[in-house]
C-alpha cells in the first residue's frame, strides 16, 4: 500500500503534510501529520504535529509517499475518542 502525501495550505502557507491518522475530538476531525515540507523547505525536526481539518485549505493529493515515523503510535490514547482511518506499518 503506498502512504501519499498531501498537499495543503496552512495558516497562510503552503504546506506538504504525511498524513498518519485521521481521528475525531469534540466532535471535529484532526490529522495527525509530519510535515515534509514548509514554504518550499524541509522542517528542521520532523515530528507528529495535530491539524484540525477544518483549519486545512487546497488540500490535494502529491505524487511524493512516505514512510510512518517510528514514534507513531496508533493505541495513543489521544485517538481513543473516534478514531477514522490510521497509516499501516
Amino acid at each position: 500500500m503506498q502512504r501519499i502525501c498531501l498537499s495543503v495550505r496552512y495558516n497562510n502557507m503552503n504546506m506538504i503534510l504525511a498524513p498518519h491518522m485521521l481521528w475525531t475530538k469534540h466532535g471535529d476531525l484532526h490529522v495527525d501529520a509530519v510535515t515534509v515540507e514548509r514554504a518550499g523547505s524541509p522542517p528542521k525536526i520532523f515530528k507528529i504535529g495535530t491539524f484540525k481539518l477544518l483549519g486545512l485549505g487546497n488540500v490535494a493529493l502529491t505524487s511524493r509517499t512516505f514512510d510512518p515515523q517510528p514514534e507513531f503510535d496508533p493505541a495513543d490514547p489521544k485517538y481513543a475518542e473516534a478514531p477514522v482511518a490510521s497509516v499501516q506499518r
